[in-house]
């Protein structure tokens, strides 16, 4: 067999040092802890970022934070003129900003500097971001179509306590949470059970769909906290979590499949009732983060990086879940390596509607000069289908 080029053995370290561990585990807790004291000791967000679509588009990204709406004023007695800009449309997928970047300090002297992601930082339609406030410890949100947020806490029972992590270490809490609009906790409910790896696949109205290790897909009811398993693993499968990278769309799932291959994305689209694929889905690339259903489940979007010498060129495919037909294939973004680290990437993705999606891309200026958070340098590409 021949051996691997340096440049893209490189690049598969490089693009796996830029994924993180799974989500179940006390080194991510405390890492993620180490990111949000430095996220807040950054100054404020930049007051404008550029807003790009294909078609050349282009509106400002604003940053805000949460807050509940003004009291409406009494209605005025004397005449106005009719107000005759059109509503702002919200987009069928609501869009989180996720993923968590890094950070490095190049010289003993210097600045720290890199790109992290917001623990949860939406996208609005009008092109403004709001940051939801989320207990500590909060992960994997998912944006419900009434406003809600669906996310896991989790919390380390034992701090300071050496302990040997993974799936079975004692002291770790993990509980399911629902916040309303206004980011009150509705509902908190402990989900972990030890000796099992488990992350958030997605969540509607009525479920969040939860992947345990060692069970499957499972749906786990909102109000009562009833579970039923929709696909189990097969039998003799090995440790690692079922359906990465998951999405849960239209009684459908799609879910990355096989090892990190810097040639290959290989996805398997499946049925929620009974579990029979529809389909196995190849894109000639690595997938990158952001995999998502349209609404109607017909198509979609795989966001996806492959080796360009030293860099990494990232693209959008767009296929039908049911034949697998390519119906769109645009270039994202290029990035580059910066002090070991991998400087930009698809920071998520949503659907405007059933044939239009938008992605987010964001990369580190050269040089960078501090720790940047994703909001201050995201551009929105948008990609469409006839």
């Amino acid at each position: 067999m021949d051996a691997v080029p340096e440049d893209l053995a490189e690049l598969v370290h490089r693009a796996a040092r830029a994924t993180g561990p799974h989500p179940a585990d006390l080194a991510t807790i405390r890492r993620r802890a180490r990111v949000r004291r430095r996220r807040r000791s950054l100054t404020g967000v930049a007051g404008l970022v550029a807003l790009i679509a294909l078609t050349g588009g282009a509106a400002p990204l604003l940053v805000r934070e949460h807050r509940p709406a003004p009291p409406v004023a009494a209605p005025s007695t004397s005449p106005a003129a009719p107000d005759r800009t059109p509503p702002t449309v919200e987009p069928a997928q609501r869009l989180m900003l996720s993923g968590e970047g890094g950070t490095v300090r190049p010289h003993r002297a210097g600045p720290e500097i890199g790109l992290v992601g917001g623990v949860a930082d939406e996208l609005r339609g009008d092109g403004s971001v709001v940051r939801h406030r989320v207990p500590a410890g909060w992960q994997e949100s998912v944006a419900l179509s009434d406003g809600r947020l669906v996310g896991l806490k989790l919390t380390d029972l034992m701090p300071g306590t050496r302990r040997r992590d993974g799936p079975d270490v004692a002291g770790l809490s993990i509980r399911l949470m629902v916040l309303s609009a206004d980011d009150r906790v509705e509902i908190s409910r402990e989900v972990r059970i030890k000796g099992q790896g488990l992350k958030l696949a997605g969540a509607d109205l009525r479920y969040a769909y939860l992947v345990r290790g060692g069970v499957g897909l499972v749906a786990h009811e909102l109000t009562t906290g009833r579970e039923r398993t929709l696909i189990p693993v097969p039998a003799g499968a090995d440790d690692e979590l079922p359906f990465r990278a998951a999405d849960v769309t239209a009684g459908r799932v799609v879910s990355v499949t096989g090892p990190a291959d810097m040639t290959r994305c290989q996805l398997d689209v499946r049925r929620l009732a009974g579990g029979s694929r529809l389909s196995r889905l190849t894109v000639a690339g690595e997938c990158a983060p952001s995999v998502r259903l349209s609404p109607d489940g017909s198509l979609v979007a795989v966001p996806y990086r492959r080796p360009n010498g030293r860099d990494l060129d990232y693209r959008l495919a767009i296929l039908e879940t049911a034949t697998g037909q390519l119906r769109a294939d645009q270039p994202l973004g290029t990035a580059s390596p910066t002090y070991g680290m991998t400087g930009g990437g698809t920071w998520g993705a949503a659907w405007v509607d059933d044939t239009t999606v938008r992605v987010v891309w964001a990369q580190l200026p050269d040089p960078p000069r501090k720790v940047y958070s994703v909001a201050e340098l995201a551009r929105v590409v948008t990609v469409g289908v006839q």
